[in-house]
């Protein structure tokens, strides 16, 4: 695949090379900054209709992570969480990105929060969808669920039938059903047996990520703890349903928790509006707080 569907995806494509690989990504807008990191079903291309409401505002970045998308991995990279964060953080550097409200959704969450806690002097706050900040070994459903899709016959079974791919808009999208184009792109960006690999490998990376997590967990804990965060979760999500929303919420000091009525693991889907509303209007209440003082002052 060489490029998305234009008239779903209306966007300039721009690319960077990262250590031999080859990595789309997309820059509208200007202004604050909202940097997009997508889950491993997924590319930037999920992020289309927030970048269409928010472009005009803000200044909107996604990546596609190598292997994902429309970017290409070199032989020597492997995919994993860890290896996603080291790409990002290569990449804010290269395009020399501050003051960032960094968004991040599943495993785009921990690719983007290990950036984080090694340069938090690069952004402003973060914006959480439906993904999570603590070891997977804290919660066992989770814990048994990623052993069944990193074993043999599932990797075998979703590189045959992209079934991860097929679920996810049948059932991870609940209130709106999506457009056969759009099926039609989710389906070509895992068009060859090695992409569906790539997402059941990213998932069970999240299993074997013990140490990377739990240095994720000590930071929120500690130097992240005053971060302003924005959570989005769909309420029909099983993330939220065990919890994890609520206790990332009271573990923060400055947060915002939105629950997306009637949605599931995939909100951007079905509530795109209303989320990129709501990340609207949190970013305008937060810079007017920082303006305040000095608006007193004068």
């Amino acid at each position: 695949m060489k490029s998305y569907n234009k008239e779903l995806y209306p966007f300039k494509s721009k690319w960077i090379d990262i250590d031999g690989n080859a990595i789309h990504y997309i820059d509208e807008g200007e202004g604050t900054i909202i940097l997009f990191s997508h889950p491993a079903i997924g590319s930037s291309f999920m992020y289309r209709e927030f970048i269409k409401a928010l472009r005009s505002k803000y200044r909107c970045i996604a990546i596609d992570y190598p292997g994902f998308g429309l970017s290409e991995k070199s032989d020597r990279y492997e995919v994993s969480i860890e290896n996603q964060s080291q790409i990002l953080e290569k990449f804010i550097k290269r395009l020399n990105l501050r003051d960032i409200y960094g968004l991040g959704h599943d495993t785009g969450g921990p690719s983007l929060f290990g950036i984080v806690t090694r340069n938090n002097d690069l952004f402003n706050g973060l914006i959480l969808t439906d993904t999570l900040i603590f070891p997977i070994s804290e919660y066992p459903q989770i814990d048994k669920m990623l052993r069944i899709l990193g074993s043999k016959f599932f990797v075998w079974f979703n590189a045959s039938t992209n079934f991860l791919v097929n679920a996810t808009y049948r059932f991870g999208v609940r209130t709106r059903k999506l457009t056969v184009a759009e099926r039609n792109q989710y389906k070509q960006m895992f068009n060859t047996p090695q992409k569906r690999k790539y997402i059941t490998t990213m998932l069970h990376n999240l299993k074997a990520s013990e140490d990377y997590m739990q240095n994720i967990k000590k930071d929120f804990e500690l130097d992240l703890r005053t971060k302003p965060a924005l959570l989005i979760y769909g309420d029909e999500d099983p993330v939220k349903k065990l919890g994890i929303a609520e206790r990332i919420h009271n573990l923060l000091n400055d947060s915002k928790l939105h629950f997306i009525e009637k949605e599931g693991h995939f909100p951007h889907e079905g509530q795109s509006e209303k989320m990129s509303n709501i990340i609207h209007n949190w970013i305008v209440k937060l810079t007017a707080q920082e303006t305040l003082p000095e608006l007193m002052e004068t």
